[in-house]
C-alpha cells in the first residue's frame, strides 16, 4: 500500500462505517467482532463491513428480536444475543448475564447441541455456565468487566484446589500444584483491574474449565466423584483369566501396568498431571530394558567358547532380540506421547483407541510388560544353558550344587521383598483386627 503524506492524520482510504449502537471491538488474540449496545445486545464474528453480510445479521437480528416479543420473553440489559451468519441461515444463542447461563428460543435436545450425557437440570446448569464463560472468553472486551465478587470466589476456588493437591494424591482438580500456585498470582494480577477485557478473558476462561471440571466429578449431584479414583459412571473392570495367566508369565509386570492403566482412565476421564509421570517411567523402564537385551545377546558369546546346549542358546537369544524389539517399539510409539508437546486430548485419544470394552486394559498391559518379562525369560534360559556348561565341564554334581544356591538364593530374595508372604505376625494382626471390628 501507498503511505500517504501526513499519515495516519490524513487518511488514503475510504474509513469503515457502522450502524448506530454498532461497534467494533478486538479480542485480545486477535479476532475482530462486533456488539451492538443497545436493549437487546448482540455479538457476532461476521464482517459487518462487508454491505451484504451486514444485510444478512441486521435481518436475522429482527427476526429473532420478533420471535422473543411472540413468545413474551422480556427483553433486558442482562440479555446478549450471539448471531453466526451462515448459508442457508443463521445460528444463535442467548447467554443471560443475571445466571450466568445460555439458552435457546426453540427446544433443543442436549445431544444435538454436543452436551455430554447429563443427570438432572442442576447437572445441565453446570455445563450452560461452562458454554456462558466459553462465550465471555471469546467476547471479553465489551462487556465493561467483571464484579470484584466473582474473581473472588474463582481465587477461592483455586485455593483450595492447591490445597487439596498438596494433601491429597487424588484430588479431582485437574491443574498441578504448581499450575494452581500460578493460576493464583494471576488471579490477584487481573483483580486490580476487573473492568480490563484483557483481564476478563483470563477469568472467563479460567472460571469455563472450573464449570467443566465441576461438571465431570458431578459437582452437587447425588453421586459426586469425591477421588481421583472412584468411579460414578462405569463398573470398576473385573479381573480375568487372561490377565491371570499375563500376571504369571510377566511376572507380574503385567499386573502393575494394568492396574495403573485402570487408576488413569477412572470413568473414561484422564488427569494429564499422572499420565506424565507414569508414562515417563514406563519409556525409562522401556529403555533399560533395551540396554539389558544387548546385554544378555552379547552375554551369549561365552557360550562359544564352553560346550553348551544349541536349543537353549538360540531360544535366549530370539527371546533376547524379542525383548530389544518390542521395547524399541514402545518407546518410539510412547515418545510423542511423553514429551512437552503432548497435550491431554491426544492422550486420550489414544486410550480411548486402545481401550477395549470386554477386555479393558489387559492385552495393553501385557504387550507393555513385554520387554521385561522376555527379558527374564531369556535369563533363566541362559542360567539354565549355564548350568548345562558346569555339567560337561565340572559334573553333574557340581552343577546341581550350584544351580540349587542360585535357586535358594532367589526364593530368599523373593520372600524377603514380598510383603504377603513373610511377615506372617503382622497377618495374623491384620486378622484379629479385622475380627474386632465385626
Amino acid at each position: 500500500m501507498t503511505i500517504m503524506p501526513g499519515y495516519p492524520y490524513v487518511r488514503g482510504s475510504i474509513p469503515h462505517y457502522l450502524p448506530l449502537q454498532w461497534t467494533a471491538y478486538t479480542h485480545p488474540e486477535g479476532q475482530l467482532y462486533f456488539h451492538r449496545n443497545s436493549e437487546l445486545q448482540i455479538t457476532t464474528e461476521a464482517y459487518l463491513y462487508s454491505p451484504e453480510i451486514l444485510v444478512k445479521v441486521l435481518y436475522w437480528a429482527k427476526t429473532i428480536e420478533a420471535m422473543l416479543e411472540e413468545k413474551n420473553i422480556p427483553i433486558s440489559n442482562a440479555l446478549e444475543l450471539y448471531l453466526m451468519i451462515e448459508d442457508t441461515g443463521c445460528a444463535y444463542y442467548f447467554v443471560d448475564h443475571a445466571s450466568q447461563s445460555q439458552f435457546w428460543l426453540e427446544q433443543v435436545q442436549s445431544d444435538e447441541l454436543g452436551i455430554p450425557d447429563v443427570d438432572s437440570p442442576s447437572h445441565l446448569n453446570i455445563y450452560l455456565q461452562h458454554l456462558y464463560w466459553c462465550h465471555i472468553e471469546h467476547f471479553p472486551m465489551h462487556l465493561g468487566g467483571l464484579s470484584i465478587k466473582c474473581v473472588d470466589e474463582l481465587l477461592s476456588v483455586f485455593t483450595h484446589a492447591l490445597t487439596d493437591q498438596i494433601t491429597s494424591q487424588t484430588s479431582t482438580f485437574f491443574y498441578t500444584q504448581a499450575e494452581c500456585t500460578q493460576f493464583i498470582k494471576v488471579i490477584k494480577l487481573a483483580r486490580q483491574s476487573t473492568a480490563d477485557g484483557h483481564n476478563v478473558c483470563v477469568i472467563a476462561r479460567l472460571w469455563s474449565q472450573v464449570c467443566d471440571n465441576r461438571f465431570q466429578t458431578h459437582y452437587g449431584q447425588e453421586a459426586s466423584r469425591l477421588s481421583r479414583d472412584q468411579a460414578i459412571l462405569y463398573d470398576s473392570p473385573q479381573p480375568s483369566r487372561i490377565s491371570t495367566v499375563a500376571r504369571y508369565l510377566t511376572f507380574n509386570s503385567s499386573e502393575v501396568y494394568l492396574a495403573k492403566l485402570n487408576d488413569l482412565f477412572v470413568d473414561r476421564l484422564l488427569y494429564f498431571s499422572q499420565w506424565q509421570p507414569f508414562i515417563r517411567r514406563s519409556i525409562q523402564g522401556w529403555r533399560r530394558s533395551f540396554y539389558t537385551a544387548i546385554a544378555i545377546i552379547m552375554l551369549h558369546g561365552f557360550f562359544f567358547l564352553f560346550q553348551c546346549s544349541p536349543m537353549l542358546a538360540v531360544a535366549s537369544a530370539s527371546l533376547s532380540f524379542a525383548s530389544l524389539f518390542t521395547s524399541a517399539i514402545l518407546v518410539h510409539r510412547y515418545e510423542r506421547l511423553e514429551s512437552d508437546d503432548a497435550c491431554a486430548n491426544d492422550v486420550h485419544e489414544h486410550l480411548i483407541a486402545i481401550h477395549s470394552e470386554k477386555y479393558d486394559f489387559q492385552f495393553v498391559a501385557l504387550s507393555w510388560a513385554l520387554p521385561s518379562a522376555l527379558q527374564l525369560w531369556a535369563l533363566g534360559l541362559v542360567a539354565l544353558n549355564a548350568v548345562v556348561a558346569l555339567c560337561q565341564i565340572f559334573g553333574v554334581r557340581w552343577a546341581a550344587y550350584c544351580g540349587l544356591s542360585v535357586i535358594i538364593l532367589l526364593v530368599w530374595l523373593l520372600r524377603t521383598t514380598d510383603q504377603t508372604s513373610w511377615n506372617v505376625s503382622s497377618w495374623l494382626r491384620r486378622e484379629k483386627a479385622e475380627q474386632a471390628m465385626v
